[in-house]
């Protein structure tokens, strides 16, 4: 391990963050800090095993002071969200100001790039400049698109035995967050990663014909999916209660994964961990039961 000193995780109780608490909690001889948005969220984390839950926002600097006091090593992980850049570079200030120089271990986004045809991952190149510019010790993650996401069609799986997506025949490399987590603790624990970029995917670029055709084995029922129009999809979200911003982020990326921007795997996962990414149909069968609605 890189040392006994304090780690801290920002987004704890996301798909990521929660995978890393999975990982870090179970070895008594870390000493894990999070950041949590509320008290709530803070008592939830203790409640899960994080010895220390610090209650501080993102937006504003001025409390993130305690969270970063002591701090050895830091996962920074921030949400899609119009102020994101802000976001990192406020933790990113603070961890330079608090005189610890952690290493920040950041969850950036695959391609991250000034050019990218998303916003998201623009903004992610944007901070990704900003950590290289700060002199603190850093690697980046840039997972693909999580298999986690596959989730949100649980509802029509189960009722219907449809999936509707807007990413037409497009194939993408999606990651398991679990496998994310495991490489993030990894990194966050062990010396030998500063400086370094690791592109994390699953084992094989599918469609969504592919998801249907891996549920369809999992369920036990033959499971569709029906290609929809970019519109209806943007539509559908922004019934749901995502915000303009977020859908117009999540339909460009939909595009983009249309025009072949997510097909490609690497083996980073696997010689990170030694073993192999997770596969879609072992995801699966993994989250059988919310797939069947129960």
């Amino acid at each position: 391990m890189a040392g006994t000193g304090k780690i801290l995780i920002t987004g704890a109780t996301g798909n990521v963050g929660s995978a890393v608490l999975d990982n870090l909690t179970a070895t008594d001889d870390i000493d894990l800090r999070a950041l949590a948005y509320d008290e709530s969220k803070a008592n939830s984390l203790m409640d899960r095993g994080v010895e220390e839950a610090v209650v501080g926002d993102l937006l504003e600097p001025e409390t993130l002071g305690p969270a970063l006091q002591g701090v050895s090593a830091l996962l920074l992980i921030t949400p899609i969200h119009p102020e994101q850049v802000t976001q990192a570079t406020n933790v990113i200030e603070v961890a330079k100001e608090s005189g610890n120089d952690p290493r920040i271990v950041r969850l950036s986004v695959h391609q991250a790039s000034h050019e990218a045809p998303a916003r998201n991952s623009r903004q992610h190149a944007q901070i990704e400049d900003e950590l290289i510019s700060s002199g603190l010790p850093y690697t980046f993650l840039r997972p693909t698109t999580f298999m986690q996401n596959t989730l949100i069609t649980a509802r029509t799986v189960a009722s219907e035995a449809r999936i509707y997506q807007p990413f037409e025949d497009g194939r993408l490399g999606m990651i398991d967050a679990r496998d994310i987590g495991e490489v993030a603790a990894k990194v966050l624990t062990e010396e030998g990663h500063e400086g370094k970029a690791y592109t994390l995917t699953g084992p094989a670029a599918i469609t969504f014909y592919d998801v249907a055709q891996a549920l369809s084995e999992v369920l036990g029922k033959e499971v569709s999916y029906i290609p929809i129009p970019l519109e209806r999809a943007k539509g559908a979200m922004l019934n749901m209660g995502l915000s303009e911003w977020r859908a117009e982020v999540l339909i460009e990326y939909a595009k983009a994964h249309r025009e072949g921007y997510s097909n490609f795997t690497t083996e980073d996962v696997e010689q990170l961990t030694a073993h192999p990414a997770t596969s879609y149909k072992a995801f699966a069968t993994d989250y059988a039961q919310v797939f069947r609605g129960a």
